[in-house]
């Protein structure tokens, strides 16, 4: 019933309202691009059948459709920013607005697409879903991540940041006490860039799926980030916070991956 080339066509489609050379458009249908093949990654290593997975990939597609008019309002992708939830919007750009039967005529799969698409930006999934919409929240959210790890990789570092000075001498302990504690980091304690520096090392603890944590292990996502992290902050104490946020995710990899095999 799923037909993701025609899906596809129509993200086409959709996105040419925007411009193409405006350097948010064009991250996030990048962005897009790569989750949906994550989506179907994770889908196809846990054995669902053709179907799910293309509905996987329809989810990839949908995620984060919401920010294009973020941009386009705001010109930001920050959330609190903008005062605008890019989940939530996404939620509202298919199913209010309608554009949903553009990329799929049947409708089965609409309350399950709704669930995935609002909690996938969520600080964590909400209660009293079914198993299947629970999966595909998790798939999502760890497609998601897995691709915010390679941006934080391969794009340009300083624009990853919320605010414009770089001169700060350490990490709050804050934001640090909860890497050391294997949870998301608080937003509410992240008063500055060093603070913000944690918030990457601690999506590693809200990652679902052993494809998602290899992936990031094997490509050595975490380490390249932190050689970033010093290329960037000149404070040597910085450094070392830095090599102990590392060395933290690193050791909960392993432990998750070794006890799940």
């Amino acid at each position: 019933m799923i037909d993701i080339i025609n899906a596809k066509k129509e993200f086409k489609k959709y996105v040419s309202n925007y411009n193409p050379e405006h350097p948010r458009v064009a991250l996030k249908i990048a962005h897009i691009g790569r989750v949906t093949e994550n989506c179907k990654l994770i889908a196809e290593n846990l054995g669902l059948p053709e179907e799910e997975v293309k509905l996987a990939e329809l989810i990839g597609i949908f995620h984060d459709l919401g920010r294009f008019e973020q941009v386009r309002i705001a010109d930001t992708f920050s959330d609190r920013d903008s005062g605008i939830n890019h989940g939530e919007y996404s939620v509202k750009v298919l199913f209010e607005d309608g554009l949903i039967r553009n990329f799929i005529k049947e409708d089965c799969y609409d309350e399950l697409i709704k669930k995935a698409v609002y909690n996938h930006n969520r600080a964590s999934i909400e209660p009293n879903l079914t198993e299947k919409e629970e999966l595909f929240c998790k798939i999502i959210r760890d497609a998601d991540k897995l691709d915010i790890f390679y941006v934080t990789t391969f794009a340009e570092f300083l624009p990853l940041f919320w605010y414009k000075e770089f001169n700060q001498e350490e990490i709050a302990q804050s934001v640090i006490e909860d890497i050391e504690n294997r949870r998301l980091v608080n937003y509410a304690n992240v008063k500055n860039n060093a603070d913000q520096i944690t918030i990457f090392y601690g999506y590693i603890f809200d990652l679902y799926f052993d494809i998602t944590l290899k992936k990031i292990a094997e490509n050595k996502y975490l380490e390249q980030y932190t050689e970033k992290v010093k290329e960037n902050f000149k404070s040597e104490k910085i450094h070392r916070q830095a090599d102990n946020l590392l060395k933290i995710c690193n050791e909960f990899i392993n432990e998750k991956i070794k006890g799940n095999n």
